[in-house]
């Protein structure tokens, strides 16, 4: 199975890929999935993400690589109405495109696929929208930047609100990343679940404890703690067994040294390299290595 994945526009460019499911306001991860290779086309990656909250009514914000006409007509039958950003060639009409090429800024135009409403509007540069949330009105909102007043479709004010919670999750898993430099898929598999418990064990802790000013850093720290102590408590023998003359022993783990150990480990210089002459053994022909 092919786990590892290349793409040019992250700062990590191999990795593993893991599609999400966050609640927008905490980032708390509800649903995730794993790619291995095998997995069918996107809409039934989204279908199996989605699949726990078909039916009771869930609003959606998904960018561009998941939106299509096709793939929004589908949720809308699963009660789940989306909204994000879309690609002009997930299903958007030629004379839509055409007309969006001469939008001013601050201009809108839109269409409408059935049920499915198609908005375009050009800002800084052009946006085009996908939602079954939102009509084509366009609201008055204050830039927090600059304080400027400008207008703006709901339904991009919208999704810049609600996709806060992806960015707060990347943020956080980003922090602190318990993932290390290996070629074995598996730690990488168990480190990345298992960072993702944390933080979901962060946002639950957080929202029970609302007055609690805790880091990411300290929530982590006090768990490893009390594992660490736990760990302790159940090497050490009882006190029963002391009392009634048990025999049982911890017996430390011998810790294997290399034959050779290198001078430089105690005086701090160990990553200045060092020539040594590797001498020619007898089944050697030539020598292979100079140092």
């Amino acid at each position: 199975m092919r786990f590892r994945m290349y793409n040019p526009g992250k700062i990590t460019k191999y990795g593993i890929l893991v599609r999400m499911v966050y609640e927008s306001s905490t980032g708390y991860i509800c649903n995730l999935q794993i790619y291995d290779g095998k997995c069918g086309p996107l809409t039934e990656t989204v279908g199996f993400l989605l699949e726990p909250y078909e039916g009771k009514g869930y609003h959606l914000y998904q960018d561009n690589y998941y939106n299509s006409v096709h793939q929004t007509n589908e949720l809308l039958q699963k009660l789940i109405r989306a909204c994000g950003t879309i690609r002009v060639n997930r299903g958007l009409p030629k004379d839509m495109i055409d007309e969006a090429k001469k939008l001013k800024k601050g201009e809108v135009t839109f269409r409408r696929n059935q049920e499915v409403p198609l908005i375009s509007y050009q800002d800084k540069r052009l946006v085009n929208m996908i939602s079954t949330l939102h009509t084509a009105e366009v609201i008055e909102t204050t830039s927090r930047r600059t304080g400027v007043a400008k207008k703006k479709p709901k339904c991009v004010i919208d999704y810049d609100t609600h996709m806060h919670g992806v960015d707060t999750a990347d943020r956080y898993l980003a922090y602190y990343p318990l993932i290390r430099k290996t070629v074995k898929w598996p730690m990488k598999v168990f480190f990345c679940l298992l960072q993702c418990c944390l933080f979901n064990s962060y946002v639950t802790f957080s929202k029970n404890n609302p007055n609690s000013r805790k880091s990411f850093l300290d929530f982590m720290s006090d768990i490893t703690e009390n594992l660490i102590h736990t760990s302790d408590a159940l090497s050490s023998p009882s006190s029963s067994d002391e009392s009634q003359g048990s025999s049982r022993i911890s017996i430390p783990t011998q810790k294997k040294y290399p034959k050779n150990d290198s001078p430089g480990r105690l005086d701090g210089k160990l990553k200045n390299h060092k020539l040594v002459h590797i001498p020619r053994t007898k089944n050697d022909k030539t020598q292979t290595r100079k140092c």
